[in-house]
């Protein structure tokens, strides 16, 4: 995200010596003999919308280096390091996991061959360098290995001075549940589902750029997290960190806080962790705003108790109940304003249901707006509904489908969309308002939104697929990791990932683990390793 100046003047030198570094970078042009890098060859999966918009495939899943680094499947969650003599680092995250998914042990054998998945790695986060003139990549390699055991790796964010920390520190974020081995083999069908000796899933990573180290901060909560973004302008971190549960009925997501007085003091994991709650204990879930209300609602962070914190997750889900956290449907990405940072955006998906148990239905999901009190992160100012979906029915194309990642410039709010099943339409529908995933571009002066790009889905079943199912459902494709690279590839410059879910490009059966009766082997494989197809892009939106 780019820095902009806020609060004392050294803050405003650093921010302009940078700005100036940036644009003369940009400017610069690059020197004779340079390496070419690599661009990859698949057709895009992204087909831009806006006016005079251009998108270019920067690297695909599976492409390989002349080093033998090789793009992981399910690219997600994005940040941009440093720019040097027109060079750029980002990190990308693999939603990776070794832990089948879905897998039954009870239903055994599988109801389908291919019914039980599993990914060939756990969750990565590659370091790719890139050439800014022409987003070539000139090397990748991986920061956060697959030996570290790490589950779905969702979003990520990379924290500087801007954000209260005196040193960068990257924040990524497993979306998990399951229970681990740390070392050796992360999963086997014997891996005891208790904590000791596995480990549930569902941490926060921090890795220090610089030198290469990571490790776990247990103190950010053990839930599945979709994000945890830094803060800017509250002089010390505080980090807002998602809950993207799989239990969506009733609501049971919750939004956390995680404050240290500063960055050694994070990656020390000396911070607290506290959950937001509403002021009025009749308003404190997702379901008491019904479609189209225009309320908000006060509130606070409270405390969450370390041990609450730093243990499995239902002890945090319970101490959250007791001490009546406002319970949202499902949390994905957070955003702040780039003009106001007090105000933050949240990307809620919702349920894609037409189930109205709760009162209502939760079809497409929303993006709240919260405004927090400038001189005191805990204290809530407002709670209310930014774009309402639920207003909507299911597969309206006038609304968002089931919001994701989120990003923010001066003037838009740009939403990537993951749409659920209720949200995905068959290959064979011929009505205008079957589309594939979308990003949508919300001008935050005016209110009005636009789709300024879509998923093509074209090469599902192409000469890369080798899965011998029929292709996904429009929709099966998401648009995931997004995020501002106009400091480095000029005015409405976005890199943005595809993840194929219906594309595979590589499988391979995996170990029986069990047969008939559990644990014992039928000599047939329990679940298909597959890698699923992808992309990362550069995307270009005139005015974004």
């Amino acid at each position: 995200m780019p820095l902009r100046a806020r609060g004392s003047g050294r803050r405003t030198t650093w921010a302009v010596l940078a700005a100036m570094v940036a644009a003369v970078a940009i400017a610069a042009p690059v020197a004779a003999g340079s390496p070419p890098g690599f661009i990859t060859s698949k057709p895009s999966m992204v087909t831009p919308l806006a006016p005079g918009s251009t998108v270019t495939p920067i690297i695909s899943v599976g492409d390989t280096l002349p080093s033998g680094y090789m793009f992981e499947s399910i690219p997600d969650g994005i940040s941009l390091w440093k720019l040097r003599e027109n060079r750029l680092a980002l990190f990308v995250n693999h939603e990776t996991s070794t832990v089948p998914f879905p897998y039954s042990r009870t239903v055994q054998p599988p109801p389908s061959p291919e019914a039980y998945q599993n990914d060939f790695t756990n969750s990565q986060v590659s370091k790719l360098r890139l050439r800014t003139d022409n987003a070539h990549v000139l090397g990748g390699s991986y920061a956060i290995p697959s030996s570290a055991n790490y589950q779905r790796f969702c979003s990520n964010f990379l924290a500087r001075r801007p954000h209260g920390f005196d040193r960068p520190l990257f924040f990524t974020n497993e979306e998990a549940t399951d229970f681990v081995s740390r070392t050796g083999t992360a999963w086997t069908f014997g891996t005891p589902q208790t904590e000791p000796p596995s480990e549930q899933a569902g941490v926060v990573v921090a890795m220090d750029p610089t030198t290469g180290d990571y490790k776990t901060i247990y103190g950010m909560g053990r839930l599945n997290h979709e994000n945890s973004v830094a803060l800017k302008g509250f002089g010390q971190p505080t980090l807002l960190t998602t809950d993207d549960t799989f239990s969506t009925n009733p609501a049971s997501s919750q939004l956390y806080m995680y404050r240290a007085l500063n960055a050694d003091a994070v990656w020390n994991d000396e911070g607290h962790l506290w959950a937001f709650k509403s002021s009025d204990p009749a308003i404190d879930s997702y379901y008491d705003f019904t479609p189209g209300s225009t309320m908000s609602v006060p509130g606070k962070f409270v405390r969450i108790t370390d041990g609450a914190a730093r243990g499995p997750q239902a002890g945090l889900e319970a101490e959250s109940d007791t001490k009546d956290v406002f319970q949202f449907v499902r949390l994905e990405d957070v955003a702040y304003d780039r003009d106001d940072p007090t105000i933050i955006y949240l990307a809620d998906s919702g349920r894609a249901s037409t189930d109205t148990s709760n009162g209502f239905a939760s079809t497409n999901g929303r993006i709240w707006r919260m405004a927090l009190h400038p001189e005191d992160p805990t204290r809530v100012l407002s709670l209310s509904i930014l774009i309402d979906g639920d207003t909507a029915l299911l597969k309206d194309p006038t609304a968002i489908h089931n919001p994701d990642n989120l990003e923010t410039t001066r003037n838009s709010l740009l939403i990537t969309e993951d749409p659920s099943s209720g949200n995905q339409f068959s290959q064979s529908d011929p009505s205008p308002a079957a589309t594939t995933a979308r990003l949508w571009m919300y001008d935050i002066a005016t209110g009005v939104k636009t789709v300024v790009a879509k998923v093509d889905q074209s090469q599902d079943e192409g000469p890369d697929d080798v899965d011998a199912a029929p292709a996904g459902n429009k929709g099966a494709w998401e648009t995931s990791g997004i995020i501002d690279a106009s400091k480095w590839f000029g005015p409405g410059a976005f890199l943005i990932d595809v993840q194929a879910h219906s594309m595979w490009i590589d499988k391979a059966p995996g170990p029986d683990e069990t047969g008939p009766t559990p644990g014992t082997p039928d000599g047939q494989p329990d679940y298909v390793y597959k890698r699923e197809g992808g992309q990362l892009l550069l995307l270009r939106i005139p005015g974004a």
